[in-house]
């Protein structure tokens, strides 16, 4: 897959199917789009171009806020995705005032028009231009616009997942994500109170622009030089030690080697319990004893 910037120049020589939209955490319902792309692309032997964004286009149009940053995935692992999906150009464009400006015919002549489309494939809610109008077909392409994907509690989107995670439904999160949701970190030292607890754990600093799950205790995969190993990891503050910083801690089973400076990826699989002061150290080990079983057990959901 090839990574691409926007710009006047761009100009492909071969015809394309394109896709548009945002696509923050390429979910089930984003899925559909690449499936219907990828049936398209086959029929007619062409290439699949994405034009997204690489923030939030509500950074245009509204107040700021940090909150605003924080994305499902990491830029690293959005491009991975659309890649598994299919995609053979991944083509940024900054959402700029002037761009968000184009009336919908003018979006369509001055950035659709440069990729050559057979078709363009859009979801069902994808507006474009300062009129905010559908995409419609013309001499040039067809449109294909998929309609929303739903489960029994309804529309899958970017937004239901964001809650999910940050209530810490991670079973939820990734039943709508179709895959397991994941933060990468950098293994730091933190007060190794873990290893006098008979579970050292590795701290993490995460360093992208994600969103964290909610406190708690959570069975997790992790995986660093290429392999994916059980654990269970806390986000928290310490409550027992009487921390103030929020931490990301994990320990993997059956491991003891060192691996300070490490990228890790974590694989947040389900949450075992909240997160609770106790009385001493004692009942603490107590717990992590039945949250270690709980992690060793929880099978990985096909």
């Amino acid at each position: 897959m090839k990574i691409l910037e926007f710009d006047e120049n761009l100009k492909f020589d071969e015809d394309l199917v394109l896709v548009l939209g945002y696509f923050d955490g390429l979910h089930r319902g984003h899925q559909a789009l690449f499936n219907e792309a990828r049936k398209v692309a086959t029929v007619l032997n062409l290439k699949i171009a994405v034009l997204t964004f690489p923030e939030k286009p509500t950074l245009t149009f509204e107040k700021f806020e940090p909150e605003m940053l924080l994305k499902l995935t990491s830029d690293k692992k959005r491009a991975e995705l659309f890649a598994e999906n299919g995609v053979d150009y991944l083509i940024f464009q900054d959402f700029t005032s002037k761009f968000a400006h184009q009336t919908a015919n003018e979006f369509s002549e001055n950035v659709v028009m440069k990729f050559r489309p057979k078709v363009v494939i859009t979801g069902f809610d994808y507006t474009t231009g300062s009129d905010m109008k559908n995409l419609k077909s013309t001499e040039n392409y067809r449109v294909i616009i998929i309609p929303e994907i739903t489960d029994n509690q309804g529309k899958i989107s970017s937004t239901r997942i964001r809650k999910a995670v940050e209530n810490g439904d991670i079973a939820q999160a990734n039943s709508l994500l179709g895959y397991p949701y994941e933060t990468s970190g950098l293994v730091v030292h933190g007060f190794a109170r873990g290893r006098q607890l008979g579970y050292p754990t590795a701290n993490l600093v995460i360093k992208d622009y994600v969103h964290i799950p909610a406190v708690g205790v959570y069975t997790c995969d992790v995986i660093f030089d290429g392999e994916r190993h059980r654990g269970f990891a806390s986000i928290g503050y310490n409550d027992t030690f009487n921390g103030t910083e929020k931490t990301v801690e994990v320990h993997i089973f059956d491991f003891n080697g060192e691996i300070y400076g490490e990228n890790l990826t974590v694989l947040w699989l389900d949450k075992i319990r909240d997160m609770v002061k106790f009385d001493d150290i004692d009942h603490l080990i107590e717990q992590m004893k039945d949250d270690e079983n709980i992690a060793r057990n929880y099978k990985t959901k096909k």
